[in-house]
């Protein structure tokens, strides 16, 4: 029985988007709908995504990366979501596992990880890695976050849980904002170990220096105004 949406936000990934959803071709027992989110392409994606019959959502006045999560899964239909990346980067492989993990563990979220026992990733660079290490130490160290990854936004939900978090950080500074409200709330997450493949295609949309700042901000911001551990 289909109770699954999965959320894909795209810019520009032509190149990738067609073999990402040929990929989904055989999960679709599971799959009831594939929502991509756009952000203003230029490209073929939105032709690609019609094709597919997806359901298409266009950013018109806000485009930032965690608007189009957040858009996606406000727009499911189904009792869970899955979010995927346009250049292919996270394996849908994992589809069933996620989906099997979060049912069976009774949980609200899983998040998958690319760091620790038997996880990896193929597309980080150096500075990337050393990046994510800083920032789940924060996470650990400031919001009690039992997570090895705090940037990776690969994760499915229950809709109705992810409905009740209030967001206010709509670009990178999302990734860090979704696991310290999970906390924050004390919603039920648990995690998975994956490998991260190398994107299929398509330009890097992160500009490392530039979202790392604005990821630090976004950390300063919610421990000064949402969630402070007490010492």
């Amino acid at each position: 029985m289909s109770n699954l949406s999965i959320i894909i936000p795209t810019k520009n990934e032509e190149e990738s988007l067609i073999i990402l959803l040929e990929e989904l071709k055989k999960y679709k027992e599971i799959i009831g709908e594939i929502i991509i989110v756009d952000a203003k392409s230029t490209d073929k994606t939105l032709e690609i995504a019609k094709k597919y019959n997806c359901i298409t959502i266009l950013q018109e006045e806000r485009t930032g990366y965690g608007d189009a999560i957040i858009r996606g899964v406000n727009h499911s239909s189904f009792e869970y979501s899955l979010i995927l990346d346009g250049d292919g980067s996270k394996n849908p492989i994992y589809i069933t596992t996620l989906l099997k993990k979060i049912i069976d563990t009774n949980s609200e979220f899983i998040f998958a990880e690319r760091y620790g026992i038997n996880a990896g990733s193929l597309d980080d660079t150096l500075f990337t890695f050393i990046g994510n290490r800083i920032f789940t130490y924060l996470g650990k160290i400031f919001f009690n976050l039992e997570l090895n990854d705090i940037l990776h936004t690969f994760f499915i939900c229950k809709n109705l849980s992810f409905k009740r978090i209030s967001f206010s950080h709509y670009n990178f500074g999302f990734c860090v904002e979704l696991p310290i409200k999970v906390q924050k709330y004390k919603l039920k997450y648990n995690t998975l170990p994956t490998l991260e493949r190398k994107r299929i295609a398509g330009e890097v949309k992160v500009r490392s220096f530039v979202d790392g700042v604005k990821i630090l901000k976004s950390m300063i911001i919610l421990f000064f105004t949402t969630f402070r551990k007490k010492f």
